[in-house]
């Protein structure tokens, strides 16, 4: 099988490696045990005003209101935060895992609560990314600079978004230009020197003496602007990234010894532009991004090529109109509009030939709120999307065209009780049309404090790979069902200006799941997905966030995921029988504290995942230990046109995998300059 990125396509097994064990889950659990105890001693403070959201319920509504667990990654926690690339931005944040296939510039899909990649929906400006031909959304193709907010929704959520809403929905907010700013950044960053060893595709090793220019592994230039132009505000930028990746890491149990990462490298850019303008009492918004990348793929650590390489270039684009008042004050609308065209191409020498995968996407979605009175309110909308794709690996072009409908009833019977029922009809070109629904609850105990409730059901269509993928190794299987869930949950939520706790029981049961690792098909030789695998997925998270001061604060989030394994390959299994479900960690933990001071901005954090499985048999000898990430971060205002940064990733120096084998970064340091204007 090829090494490009093609999610959901078979995986091998992964190495058996020398990973690190983590053993600071108590100092996560005391960081926890300090949030929850410190609560009461807030609890009188005043509140504070609630973000709004969208992604919840489609239409604006605070935090406390929403019927699901929801986080939102505010514009200063990105600044804040360090990180160099969406990805990194949402790992750590509560029961989201983030997958990289390789090093920095590389795949990055993302997992919610234990979901696959194509399980969880990734929005722009509400608008869907995952396409109909792999199903997962790139992460690495959206630029940093361009976004000014996250909210991330846990759960299941078809009933609003139709198909993959299983994990929950992951909604990345571009930036407007609410007031004239211009800034260039540098950044630096820098692995250690260590003499090591390089590993040919053979698996023969070649000794290689420490390089200086590990000092200066990569480099990323951006630019961001934002401005008015009469009555049109303006946002634009860009960025470059060039890595070597070419990092060396204590690889004691793969050759014993120090190794060196080799046909890592990568060049990238990217470029994004946003009008807005108010037309026709509402706000008019157009926006683009494009983004290309050119990247070595040396493989995992069992299968490594010297010369292969990975193209990958997306280009999209969106139109929205939206007001709060359309004809009269009853009614609001949105209208959005979108095209998105991505390739990737993938070429290795020692597996020709190259091979090559275009995508197209149009989608137009429509979204009204008919507000009936102050207690009962309409909510209902419909989507049309058609993909487009041709891939060398496809016998012919394939097509899919998908019509939907939905309609959500919140009503109030009292004034602190409101039930939200919610209903999506999913019409698809290519297989039986689909039904899914919910019903959410939430109660607010008070201004600080509210409690919730949902049910529902979710879905998944098989994506174009898993039905007409063909290579020498693999092919699709045409005659694959839809996945089928469903979820309740129970949850509660404290804000107040203090203090922050969200915390939440849920449960998730999967029927004819598509096997992520697909079988051996002995009809045909071939490995082949199939509707093989049931699982159910109960577990338990909560976030919370001290505030000591108005300059030092606290943060934690802790999952407990205790997947079972119920059906494999005509096999049923019974609780008792305690088998995982592959690649879902039981424990993901993460905690911080930053202070933010007059031109000094100090962090550090840390994240604990534990051990997961990569087989249905759960063989420990092929399992992935779990690790430790501790990571600190400095900035330093030179007056208010100069920002330093400094921030340090795996300080501990820990040897980790990511689920697809790909070794991870050790010790690195990254510095940076921004300039303001």
């Amino acid at each position: 099988m090829r090494r490009e990125i093609l999610p959901r396509a078979r995986l091998r097994a992964a190495p058996r490696a020398g990973l690190h064990a983590a053993p600071g889950a108590g100092l996560y659990a005391a960081c926890l045990g300090i949030v929850l105890a410190a609560s009461p001693l807030w609890s009188q403070d005043v509140a504070t005003l609630p973000e709004v959201v969208v992604t919840a319920t489609r239409v604006d509504t605070g935090i406390a209101e929403a019927p699901s667990s929801v986080t939102v990654v505010s514009q200063s926690q990105i600044e804040q935060s360090g990180a160099t690339d969406v990805g990194q931005l949402l790992n750590g944040q509560p029961d989201v895992v983030v997958n990289d296939y390789g090093t920095r510039g590389s795949v990055q899909t993302v997992s919610i609560r234990g979901s696959t990649s194509d399980q969880a929906v990734v929005l722009l400006d509400g608008v869907r990314l995952n396409s109909s031909r792999d199903g997962s959304v790139n992460l690495s193709s959206i630029p940093l600079e361009a976004v000014d907010h996250i909210e991330i929704v846990r759960g299941v959520d078809s009933s609003l978004y139709g198909s993959g809403a299983i994990g929950g929905v992951i909604n990345i907010i571009t930036r407007t230009a609410e007031k004239p700013s211009a800034s260039v950044s540098l950044t630096n960053g820098s692995f250690l020197p260590h003499a090591a060893s390089m590993v040919a595709p053979d698996l023969s090793l070649s000794p290689v003496a420490a390089n200086p220019l590990d000092l200066v592994d990569s480099q990323n230039v951006s630019v961001s602007l934002a401005g008015k132009l009469g009555p049109l505000g303006v946002v634009g930028g860009g960025s470059f990234l060039r890595a070597a990746n070419g990092y060396t890491w204590d690889d004691a149990i793969g050759i014993d010894g120090w190794r060196r990462r080799t046909n890592a490298d990568t060049l990238s850019g990217s470029g994004y532009v946003g009008l807005t303008a108010s037309v026709l009492g509402g706000d008019l918004s157009a926006k683009g991004i494009y983004d290309s990348s050119d990247t070595g793929a040396p493989g995992s650590l069992t299968f490594v090529s010297d010369s292969a390489r990975q193209t990958d270039s997306s280009l999209s684009g969106s139109l929205s109109w939206k007001t709060d008042r359309f004809l009269t004050d009853a009614l609001s609308l949105d209208v959005k509009g979108f095209y998105r065209a991505d390739t990737l191409g993938y070429t290795d020498p020692s597996f020709p030939p190259p091979s090559l995968h275009q995508t197209q996407t149009a989608s137009l979605d429509v979204t009204q709120r008919l507000s009936i009175s102050d207690a009962v309110a309409m909510v209902y909308g419909g989507s049309g999307s058609y993909d487009y794709a041709q891939s060398t690996n496809f016998t012919s072009v394939k097509d899919r065209l998908d019509l939907a409908g939905f309609l959500s009833l919140p009503f109030s019977p009292l004034p602190a009780l409101t039930f939200t029922p919610t209903a999506r009809y999913d019409y698809y070109s290519d297989f039986p049309g689909s039904l899914s629904y919910s019903l959410g609850a939430v109660l607010r105990l008070s201004e600080q404090s509210s409690v919730r409730a949902s049910a529902g059901s979710a879905y998944r269509v098989p994506t174009m790979n898993e039905l007409y993928w063909s290579d020498p190794y693999d092919i699709g299987n045409p005659g694959l069902r839809p996945e089928t869930s469903y979820n309740g949950e129970i949850g509660w939520i404290l804000d107040t200006r203090r203090v922050s706790v969200n915390a939440s029981v849920f449960v998730r049961l999967m029927l004819d799941e598509i096997s992520a690792i697909w079988p051996y098909d002995p009809a045909s030789g071939l490995f082949m997905p199939v509707n093989i695998s049931q699982s159910l997925l109960p577990g338990v998270e909560i976030e919370g966030t001290i505030a000591l001061t108005d300059q030092l604060a606290l943060q934690a989030n802790y999952t407990f995921l205790y997947s079972y394994l119920l059906q494999y390959a005509g096999q049923t299994f019974s609780l008792s029988n305690d088998l995982r479900v592959p690649f879902v960690p039981v424990h993901n933990l993460s905690a911080g504290i930053s202070y933010t001071g007059r031109g000094i901005s100090v962090s550090a954090d840390i994240q604990y995942v534990s051990q997961k499985y990569t087989d249905f048999a759960n063989t420990p000898s092929l399992a992935l230990p779990g690790y430790l990430l501790v990571n600190a971060g400095l900035t330093f205002s030179m007056g208010s046109h100069l920002v330093l940064a400094l921030s340090a990733k795996n300080l501990l120096d820990a040897v980790y995998y990511t689920q697809a084998g790909y070794p991870m970064p050790p010790f690195s340091v990254e510095t940076g300059v921004t300039a303001k204007l």
